[in-house]
């Protein structure tokens, strides 16, 4: 079936068969694939057919770009709409990263030579007013939760003296094919240094991707390029400042970014990295201190999104330990379940702590839980007994030194405001979002979150490890005191994202509300760029369990994602 979102006249003036036209996912959720053309809307067609024309005589080495088509009509834009040969490729910016720096750097050579338009630059959009905050020293009201990273890294701004061009600030999403240069799409104009560029993939690599900080020994040949870095890091906190109403969202933000401000502010003024990552060395050192034994070698963890630095420690005696130690952005998370840990002792769900660490280096050593026992599949046995070790964590007492929810802000006002955080996920129509909104709002602001229990929030497959009849229960980093109805929804909704039942046979109290609420933070949990393709899939099969849940709860049709 053919979406109403993708009219008939706009096939026939690109002309594209009859056919189903697949919604690509990413960007702002309104790119449609028919045939061997990637349509996209047009609402400024000067600004489109600029693109077109740019695009039209852009060619490598070293770099592929999609091609313009022009309509019937010999137009760049019919009815609102452009079209472009696809190309192909797929995302993957931090494992290829040097042929990323290489194909921007031709690409902007390429571009050198091609004239600015009149109207780039002259916007009042939040990308336009970042950009004149980080260049020209404009001010703008910032949310409180990151105002401070944002003037602590002006205070560093020293004069550029570069010259300007072209530049993409979007060059992050380049696609990579075998055999293929990089293909180069979704151009994102300003004019500012060539190195600009790079600058802003990198930040958004570092905060976003768990990108190393070596990333930057890539742009060592870049001009005056902390000072890019300072800037390219400046923008993108104020587009965040400008664009999440939500301060549950602006916090998350703030703990991916600190580490990346640290990180710049420490390259410009020389001085040491005092929250850099923990490497092997330091690991192996205070965790052989923490147990009394020496380390004899480390291995990674593999799987799972955690801030921290998670290793299988070996040591004397042919024994291993598994060692969490706290990376910048993750360290608040580490002291929660270093807090659940002592609270808890010694039960038998929670992984017995054998270890754990302060300054300089906060870090769990906890014992090694056999891989081959971690949770794959759900069964009606596994899925009754998680139940059940639920219930028996929220009659506990709740532990001091972990977080009191309060009242959430309502995550549906975030996506009124921006409802392309929502259709990006492809789960919905626009139409649906915009006649059903309002009811999903009204839900979500019914919902509780305050609570006495101690509640997990984020019960998962993963997080769960079953042998012999010990069910253990892992990851305590989102732990948190509230209600312990919304711990048992959100497990609801990843079961059935992970293959489980649908949450209906195991709902409680509030149900309506927590649905609506849960479909309504998956977006905003989920980072501007997707650039991590296993969290975006997970938060979108979540996002898809909740939301159908809480339309068959408020008696509205299901959504469908577009065809």
């Amino acid at each position: 079936m053919v979406s109403d979102d993708l009219p008939v006249e706009v096939r026939t003036a690109f002309g594209v068969a009859s056919g189903p036209a697949r919604l690509l996912p990413g960007g702002d959720g309104t790119c449609w694939l028919a045939g061997e053309l990637v349509l996209k809307p047009a609402p400024r067609p000067a600004v489109a057919s600029w693109l077109a024309e740019v695009f039209a005589d852009l060619r490598g080495p070293g770099f592929r770009v999609p091609l313009p088509v022009r309509a019937a009509d010999g137009s760049w834009v019919a009815g609102g709409w452009a079209a472009w040969t696809a190309v192909e490729g797929e995302p993957d910016p931090v494992a290829r990263w040097p042929e990323l720096v290489a194909a921007s750097r031709a690409f902007h050579a390429a571009l050198a030579g091609v004239p600015a338009p009149d109207w780039l630059g002259r916007g009042r959009n939040r990308w336009v007013v970042a950009e004149r905050v980080a260049w020209d020293q404009a001010e703008v009201e910032l949310a409180p939760e990151l105002s401070d990273l944002v003037e602590g890294l002006r205070a560093a701004i020293r004069p550029v003296r570069l010259p300007d061009q072209l530049v993409h600030c979007d060059i992050a999403g380049v696609l990579f094919a075998a055999g293929q240069p990089p293909a180069v799409i979704d151009f994102s104009p300003s004019r500012r240094p060539a190195g600009y560029a790079l600058a802003i993939a990198a930040v958004d690599l570092l905060a976003w991707s768990a990108a190393p900080p070596s990333i930057l020994d890539e742009l060592d040949g870049e001009d005056d390029i902390d000072q890019l870095l300072l800037r390219a890091l400046i923008w993108r906190l104020v587009t965040e400042s400008l664009g999440r109403p939500d301060p549950g969202s602006r916090q998350a933000v703030r703990r991916a970014n600190e580490p990346v401000v640290e990180l710049l502010l420490s390259r410009v003024s020389g001085r040491p990295v005092t929250t850099g990552p923990a490497t092997d060395a330091d690991i192996a050192a205070s965790a052989g201190r923490a147990l009394g034994r020496e380390i004899t070698g480390l291995r990674p963890v593999t799987g799972g999104h955690s801030r921290s630095v998670t290793r299988i420690a070996d040591h004397a005696g042919g024994g291993s330990a598994f060692v969490k130690a706290a990376a910048p952005a993750g360290r608040a998370e580490l002291g929660v379940e270093l807090a659940v840990y002592e609270a808890l002792g010694d039960r038998p769900f929670l992984p017995r702590l054998l270890a754990s660490t302060g300054e300089p280096l906060p870090m769990l050593v906890l014992e090694t839980l056999e891989q081959d026992h971690w949770v794959r599949d759900w069964t009606a046995p596994l899925v009754a007994a998680t139940r059940k070790l639920l219930h028996e964590v929220h009659t506990l007492p709740a532990p001091s030194g972990v977080p009191v929810l309060r009242e959430a802000s309502n995550p549906w006002e975030a996506i009124a405001a921006d409802p392309a955080r929502l259709l990006r996920m492809n789960v919905c129509t626009r139409r649906w979002l915009a006649a059903h909104l309002e009811t999903l709002h009204a839900a979500a602001a019914e919902a509780p979150t305050e609570g006495d229990s101690l509640i997990h929030r984020d019960v998962r497959a993963a997080n769960l490890w079953c042998r012999d009849g010990r069910l253990v229960l892992a990851d305590w980093a989102s732990a948190a005191i509230g209600d312990p109805w919304l711990d048992h929804h959100l497990w609801l909704v990843a079961l059935h994202a992970e293959g489980g039942p649908v949450p209906d046979t195991g709902q409680g109290p509030h149900a309506t509300g927590h649905a609506a609420l849960i479909a309504g933070q998956q977006p905003l949990l989920t980072p501007a760029r997707d650039a991590n393709p296993a969290l975006f899939d997970q938060r979108r099969r979540r996002l898809t369990a909740a939301l159908s849940w809480a339309a068959r709860l408020l008696q509205i049709p299901p959504p469908q994602p577009p065809t």
